[in-house]
C-alpha cells in the first residue's frame, strides 16, 4: 500500500508538472501571437505605380510570398495581367480571364498591388436597398477626412453583381489599360454572398495610384471574383473601415519599368 501511494504521488507530480508546462507553452504562444499582431505594420502598401501600370508595365518582380508580408487584404493584378488579384485573410486569389479562381503560389509574380493589414477602427451601416454608386457615395460621407487613406473589408449579401477581369497579354506589350479595360472579360452573378476588399486614395495621390474607391470581390464559395463594376442589394451593408495615415510603395526592378515612357494618363475605379 505504501508503494502504491508513492507511485500515485509520482504520477500526480508528473501530471502536475506536465500541466504547468503546457500552460506555460500556451501563454508563451499567446504572447508570441500578440507580438506578431502588434508588429504588423499599419501601412498602406503599394507595389509599382499606377502611372507605370497604365503605360504597359505589365511584368513585375513582386513575389506572392513578399506580398503576404505586407498585408492580409489586398487587390491588384498578376504578372502579364494573368488574373485579377484579391487577397483576403492573407490568401491571394487569382481570377483568370476565363473566370477560373485559384490560390496564388508563393513564387508567382505580381505586376501591381495594394495591400495592408486590416485593423478595424470602426463600422457603420448602409441601409438597403443599395447599389454600387450609392455605396461609394455613402463611403465618401462617412470618411473622417478625404485627405486620409482607407481600407475596407466588407461582407455583403448581393442580389446582383457585375465583375471585371483582365485579358492576359504577352510581350511586346502593345495596348495599355485604356484599350484593354473596355474589352475586359465580364462575370455576372445573382443572389451571392462574399467580401468586398477595397481601398480609398485621396485625389492628391495623382498618378501614383488610382484615386477614389477601388474594390475587388471574392464570393464565399470562391467561385466568383474580380474588379467590382456594378452591384445591387436589398440588404443592409455593415462596413468595417480602417484609416491609414502611412503610405509606402516599391518600384519594379526590371527593364520594362526602367525604359517606360510615362506619357499616357488614365483613371478609373
Amino acid at each position: 500500500m505504501k508503494h502504491l501511494n508513492v507511485a500515485l504521488c509520482i504520477i500526480f507530480l508528473i501530471i502536475a508538472t506536465s500541466c504547468k508546462q503546457e500552460q506555460k507553452d500556451i501563454v508563451s504562444l499567446q504572447e508570441e501571437n500578440n507580438t506578431i499582431v502588434q508588429n504588423k505594420p499599419d501601412v498602406f502598401y503599394q507595389y509599382s505605380i499606377w502611372f507605370a501600370f497604365v503605360n504597359k508595365v505589365f511584368d513585375g518582380d513582386l513575389k506572392v510570398l513578399e506580398l503576404k508580408s505586407k498585408g492580409d487584404i489586398g487587390l491588384g493584378s498578376f504578372d502579364y495581367l494573368d488574373g485579377e488579384l484579391v487577397m483576403l485573410d492573407g490568401v491571394p486569389y487569382r481570377i483568370r480571364e476565363n473566370g477560373e479562381i485559384s490560390v496564388g503560389q508563393d513564387k508567382d509574380e505580381i505586376v501591381y498591388a495594394d495591400a495592408t493589414f486590416f485593423h478595424e477602427e470602426g463600422v457603420f451601416k448602409i441601409k438597403g436597398p443599395v447599389d454600387y454608386p450609392t455605396f461609394q457615395n455613402r463611403l465618401n460621407t462617412k470618411m473622417e477626412s478625404e485627405h486620409y487613406f482607407y481600407a475596407y473589408r466588407v461582407p455583403v449579401k448581393l442580389d446582383y453583381i457585375k465583375l471585371g477581369g483582365v485579358p492576359k497579354v504577352e510581350k511586346p506589350f502593345t495596348d495599355g489599360l485604356d484599350v484593354l479595360l473596355p474589352i475586359r472579360p465580364v462575370f455576372e452573378a445573382e443572389n451571392i454572398s462574399g467580401t468586398l476588399v477595397g481601398f480609398y486614395c485621396p485625389e492628391y495621390i495623382g498618378n501614383i495610384n488610382a484615386y477614389g474607391h477601388h474594390f475587388h470581390f471574392i464570393s464565399d464559395d470562391r467561385k466568383w471574383g474580380g474588379h467590382v463594376m456594378e452591384f445591387k442589394t436589398k440588404h443592409d451593408i455593415e462596413v468595417p473601415w480602417d484609416q491609414k495615415t502611412s503610405y509606402a510603395f516599391d518600384l519594379p526592378k526590371n527593364k520594362t519599368f526602367e525604359n517606360v515612357k510615362l506619357d499616357s494618363e488614365f483613371q478609373y475605379n
